[in-house]
């Protein structure tokens, strides 16, 4: 028997997370980041704030918050060397040629020189590691908690930090920074892979130009229908969709399903025709000639499932 998807429902599913209360950790967000980014720039030659970028993404730029979301930001720096240090060099015959040269050597005894009475002391040259994308994850974690309260919490992984604090965030609230090097020709963010020794490229393409768009189009309802979306996925499974699947489905539905006053109205005509639509007719909001499934957005995060639990979901409402 399919649940009914009341209309008190879907206004109260609306109303559940305020624009300001995320707007607030947002504000908080860009200057954690601009504090921390100015002290590592005193300290090093490799930072430059004027090189430095801070891109909101998913529903953070939109404002498409549910109960799970997190708020996710690529923090890229533009300085070619970092990314050049950043990948481990590898050379296979030096490799097996060190290996050789350790090897021979096991079980011999070293033999040292006797130092002559007031010969001076042998000089090691300094050496100076290279700073790398690694490097700069770390001073961000070092940095940023000096300006956080001793209740919060910063986790570093391999390709991203993680922060969590009731007192600076709230409760329940993740935020996730992705340390990048980002190629301002191009307007890419490079996340570097170190167990693959390469760097993935982000490239938003005309993502967010889109949206804009759409938001002139249709306002704010294009937001609230997809909150609701996300509000509803994520009570049916737990998680939170993919958010280039979700935009890519609301900005391909006719304008004129999007009623202004009526989010009720506006989320059950844009189920109806999410549900209808020939699957193989979507395609990317970053990229209009691309399948919507074949976006390396979606791809490398394994969300393609996403898709078809969306569908599943709404079929399974009675409007």
């Amino acid at each position: 028997m399919k649940a009914e998807l009341t209309r008190d429902l879907v206004e109260s599913l609306n109303d559940s997370i305020k624009q300001e209360y995320a707007q607030t950790i947002n504000d908080f967000m860009f200057t954690l980041v601009e504090n921390a980014l100015s002290d590592i720039e005193a300290k090093s030659p490799f930072i430059k704030m004027d090189k430095c970028v801070m891109v909101p993404v998913d529903e953070v730029y939109l404002g498409s918050f549910c109960q799970l979301s997190e708020y996710n930001y690529y923090v890229g720096i533009d300085n070619p060397e970092i990314a050049f240090n950043s990948q481990k060099k590898r050379n296979w015959w030096k490799y097996v040629w060190r290996e050789f040269k350790a090897a021979w050597r096991i079980g011999r005894k070293k033999k040292y020189k006797k130092k002559k009475k007031g010969e001076p002391e042998e000089v090691k040259p300094v050496t100076f590691d290279k700073y790398t994308i690694n490097d700069l994850k770390h001073d961000l974690v070092n940095k940023m908690a000096n300006y956080l309260q001793e209740t919060s919490m910063i986790y570093e992984y391999n390709d991203h930090i993680s922060l969590v604090g009731t007192d600076d965030f709230g409760t329940g609230v993740k935020v996730n920074l992705f340390v990048c090097y980002f190629e301002t020709n191009t307007n890419t963010f490079k996340m570097y892979r170190e167990s693959k020794n390469k760097f993935v490229d982000i490239n938003f393409a005309n993502r967010y130009t889109n949206l804009d768009k759409k938001l002139e189009w249709v306002g704010d309802m294009f937001v609230n229908v997809a909150k609701l979306l996300n509000s509803v996925y994520a009570k049916t499974y737990g998680v939170v969709p993919n958010q280039v699947i979700v935009e890519s489905l609301l900005y391909q539905c006719p304008n004129n399903l999007f009623d202004k006053n009526d989010v009720y109205k506006s989320f059950v005509d844009i189920a109806n025709y999410i549900r209808f639509r020939d699957p193989r007719t979507w395609v990317s909001i970053c990229d209009e000639s691309t399948p919507l499934l074949q976006d390396k957005l979606v791809q490398m995060t394994g969300s393609s499932p996403d898709f078809s639990r969306i569908i599943n979901m709404l079929d399974n409402f009675k409007y």
